[in-house]
């Protein structure tokens, strides 16, 4: 491992996600293209400093890929248009359940069984006829990130596992697939010879992926009401935990001590993000409802989710006139009368997200039609048959 003496004046620190070290991995194993994993990064060298980058004008630029605990596991050699010149493995990741059985390179030639669930008795009882001699195949389970890295990864390996030693093969091992990348594209770059694919092109459901759901608006746009309307729905035509993470809550529990400033504001938002990330990871629903003004730190709790589940955006649009009407803590007057500083809508600005999954005006619609209109988005993400069975807040 290489520690802060050994790094240089130019080289940056980029600290990579779940889905970015499934990348990073599928690269330095060899199973990735350069193209692939520019696709897939990309979005982290527009973070190097101005001043960074301007050194190195005309240069190659270096950075150093670490995993959440800062640990340093490639240097990365970046040429002018962003295009990967050098990648070298520094240090073994570390990260991910089972690791040991993680395939990342080529198999060159190994005997595979491809599936995307648990072996099922009538699928081994399959194989073992039309194979005798399974003592050197291996079985590959080919899953999504979000799968790899959900509550019911460690299950569905410890059946796999458990079919392997039943039916006397080598091992059981897995595949994770990164998002934008193809399992096709990835198994041919295997080099195994696939003597069965069993593969049904559904996640399993006891490793179905969780969710986050993000609800933005000005304060008194009714984001609350309709986040716990949502939840009540999940908990009572879904079998889906949902958990509520309220803007003026975490302000108190999480945040205590975080100011205003729009630094202040966007980390308490990226906090948010965090705890909604860890609750999708386990198989829940996280169903966000802070103001989340700026677009930088909406797109951080975008990143976070989407690394190990699903993610959608609510814009909750009623207009600034009626949100000051409602006003129900007295803010909005406290603020023009400059009381209250840097409040949203007044004098600091609330950037409208563009790209939504979901834009509601609860001065035209009630709660319960917008909560109808919300729970038709979410609902096949959600567990169950189709989805479903049946103080201040300024942050």
């Amino acid at each position: 491992m290489e520690s802060e003496d050994h790094r240089t004046a130019q080289e940056e620190v980029i600290h990579l996600d779940p889905g970015d070290l499934d990348v990073l991995e599928l690269a330095l194993g060899g199973l990735a293209e350069p193209g692939a994993v520019e696709h897939a990064l990309a979005r982290h060298w527009p973070a190097a400093s101005e001043a960074g980058a301007q050194t190195l004008a005309g240069q190659h630029r270096h950075l150093l890929l670490a995993d959440p605990d800062g640990t340093p596991l490639a240097r990365l050699r970046l040429a002018s248009g962003g295009h990967i010149a050098g990648l070298v493995a520094l240090a073994p990741a570390e990260h991910g359940a089972f690791r040991e059985l993680r395939v990342t390179g080529p198999l060159r030639a190994e005997r595979v069984v491809l599936f995307d669930h648990a072996p099922t008795p009538g699928q081994l009882l399959q194989l073992r006829k039309q194979h005798p001699d399974l003592t050197a195949v291996t079985l590959l389970l080919v899953i999504s990130t979000p799968v790899a890295h959900g509550a019911g990864f460690a299950s569905l390996m410890d059946q796999l596992c458990s079919a392997a030693q039943l039916i006397g093969v080598r091992a059981g091992r897995h595949l994770i697939v990164p998002p934008g990348f193809s399992p096709p594209e990835l198994i041919a770059r295997l080099s195994a010879v696939v003597l069965d694919d069993f593969r049904q092109g559904a996640t399993h459901p006891a490793a179905r992926p969780g969710a986050v759901v993000l609800l933005t608006g000005l304060s008194g746009s009714g984001k609350s009401t309709l986040a716990r309307a949502i939840q009540q729905q999940v908990h009572a035509h879904s079998r889906q935990r949902a958990v509520l993470l309220d803007g003026d809550e975490v302000r108190r529990y999480v945040s205590k001590g975080l100011g205003f400033s729009r630094a202040e504001r966007e980390t308490n938002v990226e906090r948010i993000g965090w705890i909604a990330a860890r609750i999708s990871e386990a198989g829940g629903l996280a169903i966000c409802a802070p103001i989340a003004p700026f677009a930088q730190a909406r797109s951080t709790v975008r990143r976070l989710a989407e690394a190990v589940g699903s993610f959608t955006l609510i814009h909750v649009a009623t207009p600034l006139e009626v949100c000051e009407q409602r006003d129900r803590k007295g803010l909005y007057a406290k603020a023009r009368a400059g009381l209250i500083p840097d409040f949203t809508g007044i004098d600091s600005p609330y950037e409208v997200p563009v790209e939504v999954d979901l834009r509601l005006d609860l001065s035209q619609l009630s709660i319960e039609a917008a909560t109808a209109q919300a729970m038709e988005v979410l609902a096949p993400g959600l567990a169950g048959p189709g989805g479903l069975e049946r103080p201040e807040e300024r942050n």
